[in-house]
């Protein structure tokens, strides 16, 4: 297994419940992944004051509340925390070994070669073969800046980062700024910047809805588990447009444009904030760049700014540098893997975690972890790799129709959906162990 984040921590509880010997490599000395505030894998984008999106109800492990006497949001060393609490109530770490990069994946005749070392020795490389491998390295870890970059980028005179290395504001105070972005980490992280900055503006090329992180005093996450979810999409579009306007009013209410898609077609932004923020006249919202000149920037309606600095809260790559892209890649945005975790053709490789839900992923991956670990037993049998490949090319039609066709919305999900779809999956896998054993012996 490759890394010791919610996904890695997740596949191993599951598999060392069911006795399944295993080993897991990760590049930090310690678990966590980007929930661990500068983690010396390098990989953390986690900023100081970050506290989750998601509610703890939604958050939790489907095998492990999180403490019911924190607060509704939790703060990252608070998910951290419930993390160590998860990895050392399974025995976990025992199967860790810490400090250990993968540098390579490559299939053999009925099995995978890993090869490994001990980060910072690049003489110490360890060669082993594993019948199986589960990647669990993350989505959230490899910045991707604009592509191509914005004209004059490389003239800008001054600092320019991705939201990876931001981690606190006082560096922004009293300086003119620019954040690039419409997520939760830049509509976030404008409104922390904004209360000391001389001028905060916020770009975005397409206009979004700006979700409040409650609703009619719950957390809004919960809509993705209420009966709303389960209404078909022709109506819960215009229902949740409703709610929104009713809860939080116009987005012209608060400087930004209209936007015109609905709010279920694109991954959503979640701040309280931005919104008080935005009221305050502390941010001030602007279209998408056109330009950048040594310390300006131009903007697709016309207009043109004084900046000081540029903080690119642009999203990350899916990258697996362990893999050959012969073998397997996502140059899109786009995973070619059956129900997110398997791909068609290579038998014994598994990835955790590369599903994005509009509400919490952390429910999702014992259920993952689950089939993924009847799969290795041979209790769950896969469908024959034609049909795998059937079924993905629908769901890249059905979610063509449904999200927004841009890399960020590669693998966007409905909770509800998948987590359906797996256990039918599940069941029926199970049948074809069935079938199947007898013809074995």
């Amino acid at each position: 297994m490759i890394g010791a984040g919610p996904s890695g921590l997740a596949a191993g509880k599951v598999l060392a419940s069911r006795g399944i010997p295993f080993d897991c490599y990760e590049a930090g000395s310690r678990i966590g992944g980007l929930w661990r505030y500068e983690n010396d894998n390098g990989m953390s984008g986690v900023y100081a004051s970050l506290h989750a999106n998601i509610s703890k109800e939604s958050m939790s492990f489907s095998s492990l509340p999180m403490p019911a006497d924190g607060p509704v949001f939790p703060h990252h060393s608070q998910v951290l925390a419930y993390l160590e609490e998860y990895a050392s109530g399974y025995g976990l770490h025992r199967h860790i070994a810490f400090g250990t990069r993968v540098t390579s994946v490559r299939p053999l005749d009925g099995g995978w070669e890993v090869v490994h070392r001990r980060r910072g020795d690049a003489s110490s490389v360890t060669v082993r073969q594993y019948t199986d491998v589960v990647v669990a390295n993350g989505h959230h870890w490899d910045p991707r800046l604009p592509d191509p970059p914005v004209p004059g980028a490389a003239d800008f005179e001054g600092s320019a980062v991705h939201s990876h290395a931001y981690r606190t504001p006082e560096p922004y105070a009293g300086l003119r700024v620019l954040v690039v972005g419409m997520g939760n980490s830049a509509c976030e992280i404008a409104a922390e910047i904004s209360r000391s900055a001389a001028r905060t503006y916020l770009s975005a090329r397409d206009p979004v809805h700006v979700f409040p992180k409650m609703l009619l005093g719950r957390p809004a996450d919960h809509l993705a588990v209420s009966p709303l979810a389960a209404l078909p999409r022709r109506v819960k579009g215009p229902a949740m447009t409703l709610l929104l306007r009713l809860s939080r009013g116009a987005p012209e209410r608060y400087g930004l444009p209209r936007p015109v898609r609905g709010p279920l077609v694109a991954h959503p932004a979640s701040s309280d904030e931005l919104l008080v923020q935005l009221a305050r006249g502390a941010v001030t919202p602007k279209p998408g760049i056109s330009s950048f000149g040594r310390n300006t920037a131009a903007f697709t309606d016309g207009s043109h700014e004084a900046v000081d600095a540029v903080v690119y809260a642009t999203g990350y790559s899916l990258s697996f540098p362990f893999l050959s892209p012969s073998v397997f890649a996502a140059p899109d945005g786009r995973t070619d893997l059956y129900l997110r975790t398997v791909p068609p053709g290579l038998p014994g490789l598994y990835f955790m975690g590369l599903a994005q839900p509009a509400g919490a992923a952390f429910p999702l991956l014992e259920p993952q972890a689950e089939w993924i670990a009847g799969l290795i037993e041979g209790t769950v049998v896969l469908p024959a790799p034609e049909r795998m490949v059937r079924a993905i090319l629908r769901e890249r039609r059905r979610d063509a129709g449904a999200y927004v066709p841009t890399y960020r919305h590669g693998i966007e999900i409905d909770v509800r959906a998948y987590r359906k779809v797996l256990r039918r999956e599940l069941r029926a896998g199970r049948r074809r162990a069935r079938v199947a054993r007898p013809a074995g012996g």
